[in-house]
């Protein structure tokens, strides 16, 4: 299964971006941008870990 979210460069740092949105993610209403690489890595290795487990949670 490939993952959902992936790390990107920024103009501030680095988003975790979703690709089935085609949007940077989303959690508690505040998007995953501008981040430093160990954190959006870890971030988007947390969203891709629910994702597997069938989690579809919308997060806003």
């Amino acid at each position: 299964m490939a993952e959902r979210y992936h790390v990107r460069p920024d103009r501030e740092g680095f988003t975790v971006y979703d690709l089935w949105t085609g949007e940077a993610a989303v959690i508690a209403m505040t998007p995953q941008t501008g981040l430093s690489r160990e954190d959006a890595d870890h971030t988007a290795d947390l969203l891709n870990l629910r994702a597997r487990r069938g989690e579809r949670a919308v997060f806003q």
